[in-house]
């Protein structure tokens, strides 16, 4: 992601340098360059050409632009320099948006097709992290979370953080206050030491609701969770201390992908019977073209996209 917003940098500045080229009388010198120039006229020496102004773009008493943005003259390669732009980021929206229903099918097929989650403004958490949260894009994952439960016949319920304050309670009953940068659970009552957001989650299963439509009534059943924890002692404990970071993938290297060398005489057993492509030792089927092959099959909880 971080290659990726670096090189999405690199043509925003590609394109204003085009655009400052191309219409440098709209544009300004740069206050180094200005000082420059200021120091070059007092010694009675040319003025040098600047081809890429760097400075502000001219503006009227009110403000705005003397020219209009839309009345700009744009070179060719600015056109298709905008244009694949374009492309890629509706590539890398399209890629999100799979990336969160994946993501969804994933979480609907090891906990069911009825989830709660916290009625959260994400706006919120704009203002607290910045742009950097659109490279997870909590509010598009939730989103997809129910459309695939409303498909699985289950729900997504929002629960109130007034009511609730999961991230503010013990399994216990006993509430354990914290403060934002506080990521581990350490209740002085039971004992219970776990990761914030995973004992959150496992409370999350004990929320009860007046009405369902309604978040503000939801309520925590501290009774329930209690009697889990007591039933299911060591092993929640094992599970709530688990780190909630994904394990960093290997590089992926350019290059062929290594395979063990085989003998001419003998075909390859493990992917004989796996794929259709022949391997080299092995002659090409005839009936390859054109054949329709088994599909595999697909959950009924799961909605095709």
């Amino acid at each position: 992601m971080e290659k990726q917003a670096k090189k999405r940098r690199g043509r925003g500045r590609a394109l204003e340098r085009s655009r400052r080229a191309t219409n440098a009388a709209q544009y300004g010198l740069s206050k180094k360059r200005a000082a420059r120039a200021a120091r070059r006229a007092e010694n009675g020496l040319k003025p040098k050409m600047v081809t890429v102004p760097g400075g502000d773009r001219t503006a009227r008493a009110d403000g705005l632009p003397q020219q209009a943005f839309r009345r700009d003259r744009l070179s060719a390669h600015y056109r298709e320099q905008r244009a694949r732009q374009a492309e890629y980021a509706a590539s890398l929206a399209e890629h999100r948006r799979d990336r969160a229903r994946t993501v969804a099918r994933e979480i609907i097929a090891a906990h069911g097709p009825v989830l709660v989650v916290e009625d959260c403004d994400i706006r919120m958490w704009y203002r607290l992290w910045g742009k950097r949260l659109s490279q997870t894009t909590p509010g598009m994952l939730i989103s997809a979370l129910a459309v695939e439960c409303d498909a699985a016949g289950g729900r997504l319920v929002r629960a109130s953080t007034w009511s609730t304050a999961l991230s503010q309670h013990c399994l216990c009953g006993e509430r354990v206050n914290k403060t934002l940068r506080d990521r581990a659970h350490k209740c002085g009552a039971c004992g219970l030491v776990g990761k914030r957001d995973l004992v959150s989650a496992a409370l999350a299963a004990f929320v009860r609701f007046a009405d369902v439509d309604d978040p503000k009534t939801a309520y925590l059943d501290t009774a329930a969770s209690r009697h889990a924890q007591i039933t299911c002692s060591q092993a929640l404990e094992e599970a709530l201390r688990k780190s909630t970071t994904p394990s960093p993938k290997p590089p992926r290297r350019s290059g062929r992908v290594a395979v063990p060398r085989q003998h001419r005489e003998t075909s390859a057993p493990r992917t004989a019977g796996r794929r259709n492509r022949a391997t080299p030792d092995e002659s090409r089927p005839r009936d390859h073209a054109g054949k329709p092959g088994p599909r595999p099959g697909r959950s009924p909880q799961l909605t095709l996209w």
